[in-house]
């Protein structure tokens, strides 16, 4: 496909004029009138074969861009309603978009005016005229109402509202509270999705007594609740079947107590996903003493909890004593500003609770600050890689007595470990660490590692004693360590690989693996895992730069 070369058409039509020419002036016999009517002959046919050939490379060049075009044309429309579907919302929510897409062919405007679903977005931010013309198109396929009181009011409120039975998302944007009035008489029995966002208003006014009951007329297939920067009471009616429940920001009332908190979970009892992100300066209130079982929120198929605080303390502990959750898969604790014990009071649920689903986790994390302690296990349950983050804020004693108490219960499987040390930090701690994890198979020490080196040379080898923290250890790496610890690394190799001629007997007799591999990085830049050096190597004091292979 091609544009069409008139100039190419041009010189050969000339180029047979002038040949035409050549021959009519040999010719002595014939007049002059004659030739010249000869000449006009000629041209008119060459005039007419230039044309003959433009036209059929146009209809060539049209018959390429048909059969171009064909697959579009020939699309089923559940396919092409699919395909218009895909535009980035952006676009096709706005009516004019779709208008210039029925522009692009017969069939594209006969699907897109005649498919009231495409036509189901209503958004604050177009004109009250478009949005009737959407409603009017739509007929009665379910809506999707996004709102935001920056370019609505009360006439977008009303205008939606008398369509109320067909909502299926709401999302509303809001900086006061003074329309949820409009929502309270709605009757929504199509609603799916509620999001109420406050754009990051840090700081909303008390309750003080303040309780309104939004949609009081029904909202049975609510399922989904997402509360971002906007508090919002919930009554049961709302809360009953909800699966998701998410609230992030300042998204509860100043004063708000653990005890409302917990009641809110246990009228919650079909909820899968349940994320708290509290980062509100206000803290909050403890109330009540630790629940009973009986009292506590017993949610059975909840599969991912998070809880975010900004102020643990009490409130941390109070919420994780006052939940069961014994089907959860996706377990992430955070708090931004963590204090000693956090878990004073809820270490044995939340210990057992690792106990008992710590080896069908998918994902599991438990951060704290800067500093974390994260599993994650795989979907086989045949390996677990521990991600530990050591640094000074972090509560030892809770750290300590989770991994003891959890690890006193769960037989651990083959592990990869990667541990950050910032600084020098308390030993027992790590050594109480290394020795609840004793089926290590991977090990990286990152920093400060001299003491943790140490703990693994085990002086009580030279008895015969198989005494070794990490009796499975296959590989050692090292990334950004000290200069004294490469001497430690080496000793530890001499011990751990056997120095002169131990026999593979000896090994067996002592539990020492058959080989351990050591990496050592002295530039403290992450790199990709490379080959380790060899003990012979290494034994004969030679540089460890160059060539690597197996120990």
């Amino acid at each position: 496909m091609g544009l069409v070369d008139v100039d190419q058409y041009v010189n050969q039509a000339l180029a047979c004029l002038m040949d035409g020419a050549m021959c009519c002036s040999n010719s002595d016999d014939l007049n002059e009138k004659q030739r010249m009517s000869q000449k006009y002959d000629f041209l008119r046919l060459s005039c007419k074969a230039l044309t003959q050939h433009i036209q059929r490379h146009i209809a060539e060049t049209a018959q390429r861009l048909n059969a171009l075009a064909a697959p579009i044309h020939c699309l089923p429309d559940e396919l092409l309603i699919k395909i218009i579907a895909l535009i980035p919302t952006v676009h096709r929510s706005h009516p004019r978009h779709l208008v210039a897409l029925g522009f692009v062919s017969k069939d594209w405007n006969r699907v897109i005016f005649e498919t009231p679903s495409l036509w189901a977005q209503i958004n604050s931010h177009h004109s009250d005229g478009e949005n009737r013309a959407v409603i009017l198109k739509s007929k009665h396929c379910p809506l999707r109402i996004d709102y935001h009181d920056r370019h609505g009011g009360t006439a977008f409120i009303d205008l939606v509202g008398r369509e109320a039975y067909r909502w299926q998302s709401a999302k509303f944007q809001l900086r006061s509270y003074n329309l949820l009035h409009k929502f309270v008489p709605l009757s929504v029995p199509l609603l799916e999705e509620l999001i109420f966002d406050g754009g990051r208003v840090e700081s909303w006014t008390a309750k003080n007594g303040f309780d309104i009951d939004i949609f009081s007329g029904g909202a049975d297939r609510l399922r989904h609740v997402d509360l971002r920067y906007f508090p919002l009471p919930l009554n049961s009616h709302l809360l009953s079947r909800l699966l998701t429940l998410k609230m992030s920001g300042s998204c509860i009332w100043s004063g708000t107590s653990t005890s409302e908190i917990t009641d809110m979970l246990r009228r919650s009892p079909e909820l899968r996903t349940f994320e708290l992100e509290y980062s509100g300066d206000d803290k909050i209130r403890v109330s009540g003493g630790i629940p009973l079982e009986t009292e506590a929120a017993y949610l059975p198929v909840l599969t991912s909890f998070t809880l975010q605080l900004k102020h643990a303390k009490a409130a941390f502990s109070r919420i994780l004593s006052s939940v069961r959750i014994p089907a959860c898969t996706q377990f992430n604790l955070r708090c931004s500003n963590p204090t000693r014990n956090i878990f004073s009071n809820a270490t044995c649920h939340l210990t057992d609770l690792l106990a008992s689903t710590i080896q069908g986790l998918s994902d599991i994390s438990l951060t704290l600050s800067e500093s974390k302690l994260e599993l994650i296990g795989s979907q086989d349950q045949s390996n677990l890689a521990v991600n530990i983050d050591f640094n000074h804020n972090l509560p030892w004693e809770d750290l300590a007595w989770l991994i003891r108490h959890t690890s006193s219960t769960v037989t651990w499987p083959s592990i990869t470990a990667k541990i950050w040390c910032h600084e020098p930090l308390p030993f027992l701690p790590v050594a109480d660490l290394l020795r609840r994890m004793p089926s290590i198979v991977e090990l990286t020490l990152v920093g400060y590692s001299d003491p943790y080196i140490s703990l693994l040379v085990d002086p009580t080898l030279s008895n015969g004693v198989n005494d070794w923290v990490l009796p499975d250890l296959r590989e050692l790496s090292l990334e950004a360590y000290p200069s004294n610890s490469l001497q430690l690394v080496r000793e530890l190799s001499r011990v751990r690989n056997g120095e002169g001629e131990m026999d593979q007997g000896d090994r067996v007799r002592l539990g020492l693996p058959a080989k351990l591999k050591t990496n050592v990085h002295d530039d403290g830049v992450r790199r990709k895992r490379e080959p380790f050096y060899t003990a012979s190597r290494e034994l004969r004091g030679e540089d460890w730069a160059g060539d690597i292979t197996d120990c």
